[in-house]
């Protein structure tokens, strides 16, 4: 992939798509932290709590209950 071809893709993708994509990959990472792949520090020091914060306002925003349930329990389990 040419850096042509990067920036098209990239402004193909919107707000709401790559907010789902965020949502699905914590899903995962707390399924590795679950199973113990992955330490609690690592996770705290890649992703701020305010991003989770501002990606659980945002999936509120939208009426994605579900998908904030899943955030709601990251933060629970790895922040607390």
């Amino acid at each position: 992939m040419g850096p042509e071809e990067f920036f098209h893709r990239n402004r193909l993708t919107d707000k709401t798509t790559m907010s789902e994509m965020r949502v699905k990959s914590l899903e995962w990472m707390l399924a590795c932290y679950n199973k113990g792949t992955i330490r609690k520090r690592t996770i705290v020091n890649l992703i701020p709590i305010e991003s989770l914060v501002e990606l659980l306002e945002y999936m509120e925003g939208k009426e994605r209950y579900e998908d904030c349930a899943i955030i709601k329990e990251v933060m629970d389990t790895i922040y607390v």
